[in-house]
């Protein structure tokens, strides 16, 4: 009798916690819907597609060492010297950025006419670490998911390498910013899961590898949606969408460690101070300036080591 009354109480403990994470995940995905129908699209960044951090320009406007981002303290220039002299005396670094929203710099101000701010605060960082110009590229595509990236924008990537070929260099890294209209998407279709992301993603990898070199540093950053301030408050969306980003955010680490020559970027620390509205732009989805200019030097502190030569 015993046994019959436990196994009911387990069996009936299961059903409300199963009905009630369905409920929970279907009312996340309402919110969801909601915030996308009531969302109004902020333009792309006004300027230039790409451009060149010069160093000798990164060393006059500034006397310090690059700053470490998130409210980090200061990268210490010790920290750098045991890598500077690896580098020749000259040099130039190319990087191609290929991603969404994020790379045609939607969120950024409009007065202004710099073109997409993620691109040049990480050219900006490593010029000023490496003491060489880095050129950066913009290819992006605003609301595209990681099959958009592989079918519109490879085939920009590859004329880009072959225009950098033809001037005698080479691409060094590839930023691919990706996962936002995946995992948004991911309560629309049993085709959209974090699964089919991995091997859309890999697919992405190995065609920017075939056309850049498969020396190219391939640079997966991490997401920072979890701190974007449209969700603050929302119960239960804010948490599951967490949940959902960070596992999406997982299969770009998997890919990292399984392939050679992929960098995963995670998230900072201690970054509650993040979801201060002054550095959003006014969706509360996309930085601002500033908001960009702090996540790129967190993604150029993660590129650095891979930028520098391994001494034979």
């Amino acid at each position: 009798m015993w046994r019959k009354f436990t196994f009911l109480r387990v069996s009936h403990f299961f059903r409300n916690t199963t009905a009630g994470a369905a409920v929970l995940t279907g009312c996340a995905g309402a919110q969801a819907l909601y915030l996308q129908r009531r969302y109004e699209p902020l333009p792309e960044a006004r300027g230039p597609l790409s451009g060149v951090a010069r160093s000798a320009q990164q060393a006059r406007t500034t006397t310090e060492a690059p700053r470490l981002p998130f409210g980090s303290s200061r990268l210490e220039a010790s920290s750098l010297d045991p890598l500077l002299p690896r580098l020749p005396p000259r040099g130039r670094k190319n990087i191609l950025f290929v991603g969404d929203s994020l790379i045609t710099g939607v969120g950024c101000s409009q007065e202004r006419s710099h073109g997409p701010a993620l691109p040049r605060a990480v050219a900006e960082f490593l010029s000023k670490a490496l003491r060489v110009d880095v050129s950066w590229v913009a290819i992006g595509e605003t609301a595209a998911d990681v099959r958009a990236l592989r079918t519109n924008l490879v085939p920009l990537l590859s004329r880009e390498v072959e225009a950098m070929r033809e001037r005698g260099q080479h691409v060094d890294a590839v930023v691919i910013i990706c996962g936002l209209n995946d995992f948004k998407n991911a309560y629309r279709s049993a085709g959209n899961t974090a699964s089919d992301f991995r091997t859309e993603l890999s697919s992405l990898v190995g065609e920017v590898k075939q056309h850049a070199g498969v020396q190219c540093t391939v640079v997966l950053p991490a997401l920072p949606i979890h701190r974007a301030p449209v969700f603050d408050g929302i119960w239960p969306l804010q948490s599951f969408l967490g949940r959902v980003a960070a596992l999406w955010d997982e299969q770009k680490a998997h890919l990292a460690h399984r392939l050679r020559c992929v960098a995963y970027v995670r998230n900072a620390e201690r970054d509650e101070w993040w979801s201060g509205k002054q550095y959003w732009a006014v969706d509360g989805i996309h930085p601002n300036d500033e908001g960009y200019r702090i996540w790129g030097e967190h993604i150029a502190h993660g590129i650095l080591p891979h930028l520098v030569p391994v001494p034979s």
